[in-house]
């Protein structure tokens, strides 16, 4: 992710403007009605097969983070369903830890879904875009993100690990090691 001048203007804007455009009734009515569907279908069948579950679902979402294509209002149920379980989202996270050309891509996915997303699901997603730009040496967007979090959900406690160490400093390559040193599937079974 190179940094650029106009990257470098919209460090300190929010990620998630409050004069966003807003989604129409129909709109909302469609997103929760995706959201309820996809969190009734990972309820399901993680009460079947818990391990198997998160993996298909992490690499659904992980498919549909690398391909350019808009999401649609399933695609944006299967994130926000992945990204608010820890152990789908630590195995999401861990194989996008080693996807670095896929970053920028992701980010852009990730804005554009927190945008359309309703404020319980802006936690985790501004929390993994946070993490992405940090380890891609982007720290004050990481800021605005961390930030962005804990105003939608201040117990978010993923956010609240990356605020403190943004607070004291600590080089992203900590958490990149962290990452690395943990397998996809420890972090499917709740290990990290």
């Amino acid at each position: 992710m190179k940094k650029t001048t106009k990257q470098a203007d919209k460090v300190s804007e929010p990620l998630v403007s409050s004069d966003s455009e807003q989604l129409t009734d129909e709109q909302l009515e469609l997103r929760e009605q995706a959201l309820a569907k996809a969190a009734q279908k990972f309820a399901k069948t993680l009460a079947r097969s818990a391990v198997a579950t998160r993996k298909d679902l992490v690499n659904q979402v992980f498919s549909q983070l690398s391909d350019a294509a808009i999401f649609n209002w399933a695609d944006h149920a299967k994130l926000c369903v992945a990204l608010c379980d820890i152990r789908t989202r630590d195995g999401l996270l861990r194989i996008l830890h080693d996807e670095v050309e896929l970053r920028p891509q992701v980010c852009d996915h990730l804005a554009r879904e927190m945008a359309r997303a309703g404020k319980q699901w802006v936690a985790p997603l501004a929390t993994v875009f946070g993490g992405i730009v940090w380890l891609a040496g982007f720290p004050d967007q990481t800021r605005t993100a961390i930030n962005q979090a804990l105003e939608a959900d201040p117990s978010y406690s993923l956010a609240q690990l990356l605020d403190i160490a943004l607070r004291h400093n600590v080089p992203a390559s900590i958490w990149s090691a962290s990452l690395e040193a943990v397998s996809f599937q420890a972090c499917l079974k709740g290990a990290a």
